[in-house]
C-alpha cells in the first residue's frame, strides 16, 4: 500500500471497475459492457499534518516513526519554563481572591454597603416629614416669643443710655445684652426653620444620588460575593472587586492557553508517518512537525474517472476494486462524488471517492 498512497504518481493501481461482476478479469469504459474503469490510489480516511502556532526550541519529541498514537496523546513539547511560572503565578491569584479570607471580606463589605443603603432611604424619605415633632416646633415658637420680648427690653435699655460717653459701663452692659438677645432670637428662628421647613432642590437632589450610589454599591457587592462562591453572575455585573477577579481568571486561562500551545497532541487515532524535528531545534509557526495517518481505515480515490464516465456513477453504487500489487479484486462502494471538476492530462475529471467493503 506504501506505493499507493498520494505521494506516488497517479498510476492506474488500483483499478476501480462499476457495475463489474465479481469475476471480472477484464474492464471496459464508457457504456460499453454496461461498466465503467478508472484508476486511483488507496489512501486513509484521515491524516493530520501537525505544526505549533508559536515559534520556539523544541524540548523533547515523545514518539518515533512507525509508533501508533491515540487521539490526545502528546507528540512533543516546546520549552516553556517561563510559561509554566506565569501559570503558576496565575493560579495563585486567582486563590488568592477565592480564599476564606476574601469571601469573609466581600460578606463584610456586603453587610456595610446594605447599612449605608439603609441609612441613605431613611434620608430620602425624611424630606417627605418635617425634622421635627410638633411639640418641639410648638416649644421653640414659645422661645421665639420670649426671645424677642427680651431683646426688645434689651433694646430699650441700650436707648435709654445709648447718649453716654463710649467706655461708661451702663452704657457697655446694655449694648452686650441686647447684642447677646439678638443672637439669641437669630439662633431660634434658625431652629424653627429648620424644623418646620422642606429641603431644597439641590438637597433633594444630593440625597437621591447617594441613594443610588448606595444601591449600587449593594447590587455590587453581592455579585461579586456570588462570583467568589463560584455561583453564576450576569453577563452585566460590574465593579472593581469583579473586574478583578475576572482579569485573574482570564490571566489564568491566558496562561494555560499558551501553555496547551507549547505542546502537540494528536487529534486522531493513527500511526506516525513523518517527523521533521528533533529536540533542540528550533521550529517555527505553521512548520509541519508530524504527519500522523490512520492505516486501519482506508479508502480508494479516483485520478482519471472522465467527464464522460461520471454521468453513469452513482453514490452507493458497487464497484470492484483490483488491487495489482496485491494480484486480487475486492468489492466496495461509492460513496461520494467531488461536484468539483479537476484536469488531468488536458482531460476534464471527477474525484470519486470509493469504501472499501472487505479490506485485505
Amino acid at each position: 500500500l506504501a506505493a499507493c498512497t498520494s505521494n506516488a504518481p497517479a498510476t492506474a493501481i488500483p483499478t476501480v471497475v462499476l457495475n463489474a461482476p465479481a469475476q471480472a478479469t477484464s474492464v471496459s469504459s464508457g457504456s460499453s459492457g454496461g461498466s465503467v474503469a478508472a484508476s486511483g490510489v488507496i489512501v486513509p480516511e484521515q491524516e493530520a499534518q501537525m505544526a505549533f502556532t508559536m515559534s520556539g526550541s523544541m524540548k523533547s519529541v515523545n514518539v518515533a516513526v512507525g509508533d501508533q498514537v491515540k487521539p490526545g496523546q502528546v507528540l512533543a513539547e516546546l520549552d516553556n519554563a517561563s510559561i509554566q511560572l506565569d501559570l503558576a503565578q496565575a493560579k495563585r491569584n486567582l486563590l488568592e481572591l477565592n480564599s476564606p479570607a476574601s469571601q469573609a471580606a466581600a460578606e463584610q463589605a456586603l453587610a456595610v454597603a446594605k447599612q449605608n443603603l439603609k441609612d441613605q432611604q431613611d434620608k430620602v424619605d425624611s424630606q417627605f416629614y418635617r425634622r421635627a415633632s410638633d411639640t418641639l416646633i410648638d416649644n421653640t415658637q414659645g422661645e421665639i416669643d420670649l426671645a424677642k420680648q427680651a431683646l426688645t427690653r434689651a433694646t430699650d435699655t441700650y436707648k435709654s443710655v445709648a447718649r453716654l460717653e463710649d467706655g461708661d459701663s451702663r452704657k457697655a452692659a446694655a449694648l452686650v445684652a441686647m447684642t447677646n438677645a439678638q443672637l439669641r432670637l437669630n439662633d431660634l428662628l434658625a431652629k424653627y426653620n429648620w424644623y418646620s421647613g422642606k429641603p431644597s432642590e439641590i438637597d433633594a437632589a444630593l440625597a437621591q444620588a447617594k441613594l443610588d450610589v448606595a444601591k449600587a454599591a449593594v447590587q455590587e457587592a453581592e455579585w461579586y460575593l456570588s462570583a467568589i462562591k463560584g455561583e453564576v453572575v450576569p453577563a452585566e455585573a460590574t465593579g472593581s472587586n469583579l473586574g478583578r477577579l475576572q482579569a485573574a481568571k482570564t490571566a489564568l486561562a491566558a496562561a494555560q492557553d499558551r501553555l496547551d500551545h507549547t505542546r502537540l497532541l494528536s487529534p486522531i487515532p493513527g500511526v506516525v508517518v513523518k517527523i521533521n524535528s528533533i529536540a533542540g531545534e528550533t521550529v517555527s509557526p505553521g512548520q509541519v512537525i508530524f504527519l500522523i495517518s490512520d492505516v486501519t481505515k482506508l479508502h480508494v480515490e479516483t485520478t482519471d474517472l472522465s467527464e464522460r464516465d461520471v454521468p453513469s456513477v452513482e453514490v452507493g453504487q458497487n464497484v470492484m476494486i483490483s488491487v495489482k500489487a496485491l494480484n486480487t479484486s475486492i468489492p466496495g462502494h461509492v460513496t461520494s462524488i467531488s461536484p468539483v471538476a479537476d484536469t488531468l492530462g488536458g482531460d476534464v475529471v471527477y474525484k470519486t471517492t470509493i469504501a472499501i467493503d472487505s479490506p485485505p
